[in-house]
């Protein structure tokens, strides 16, 4: 059930708003122009922000929580594409007269979100088409990452790239704990993970159990704990992956702290 309050936190708004590269371009009296067509939602963990289709209705800058955006395979799966946490504007959407959500997004985690209606965006954009420098600016510098998503999944072995997921979830959603070790809460199914990083199930499975054993996670119900950051790190750059370039395209909290 999404819960709505009209004009509730208005510092919040615009803060939110001021940190984007998205609204990078336009003057300040633009900030304040969205901030008041602006409003804060919770969402609850489970629940729906949108599914793949819908017509766009609102856009969204999360607060807090943390959100998940994914595509239904022809098998039925769910592949994840995104997680998104606090700074994250989302969706992305193709500039139509009808533009439609392309992918579901769930709420993993109870969040507060700025909800901007779509007819705001669309005299937004009108009104200040530096809007649109801004949506061209934040998709360039999106590019490193994928680029380099792309070689992680063509050029280098499972456990690289299984190495390299975990430290990426830790870095976006990762909380560190006061021995050192980070959790990342939320479990993740085996087949779910194998879709991320391109492996089966059962090759998977071993890996994290040989991970287990020799002490560098600890697997519960309630999510992973990366116990030892630096071995994983290790595992992480064994082909050569530029780890440290790939990790600086997603937020970061301490998690942006470069590992030795």
């Amino acid at each position: 059930m999404t819960v709505t309050s009209s004009n509730p936190d208005r510092d919040a708004i615009l803060t939110l708003i001021r940190e984007w590269k998205w609204f990078a371009y336009v003057p300040p009296e633009a900030h304040e122009w969205l901030a008041d067509h602006s409003r804060i939602h919770s969402f609850s963990k489970g629940d729906h922000v949108y599914r793949s289709g819908d017509p766009v209705s609102h856009i969204y800058g999360v607060i807090s929580g943390v959100f998940r955006i994914y595509f239904t395979a022809m098998s039925g799966d769910e592949v994840t594409g995104e997680e998104l946490v606090r700074g994250s504007w989302f969706p992305h959407t193709l500039v139509s007269n009808k533009p439609e959500y392309y992918g579901s997004c769930v709420c993993q985690q109870d969040a507060l979100v700025v909800q901007i209606p779509q007819a705001a965006m669309t005299e937004f954009a009108e009104r200040w088409p530096g809007y649109f420098k801004g949506l061209y600016c934040e998709m360039t510098d999106r590019g490193p990452a994928t680029i380099s998503r792309i070689m992680l999944l063509t050029l280098h072995t499972l456990n690289v790239r299984l190495a390299v997921y975990l430290l990426r979830m830790a870095r976006i959603r990762g909380v560190q704990e006061k021995n050192g070790a980070v959790f990342i809460p939320g479990e993740v199914s085996q087949t779910e993970l194998g879709a991320r990083v391109g492996g089966t199930r059962q090759r998977i499975n071993a890996l994290l159990m040989a991970w287990a054993k020799n002490g560098v996670i600890e697997l519960s119900k309630e999510g992973t704990r990366i116990i030892d950051i630096k071995r994983l790190t290790v595992e992480a750059k064994k082909s050569g992956f530029e780890l440290e370039q790939y990790l600086a395209g997603w937020h970061a909290g301490w998690q942006g702290k470069k590992q030795e």
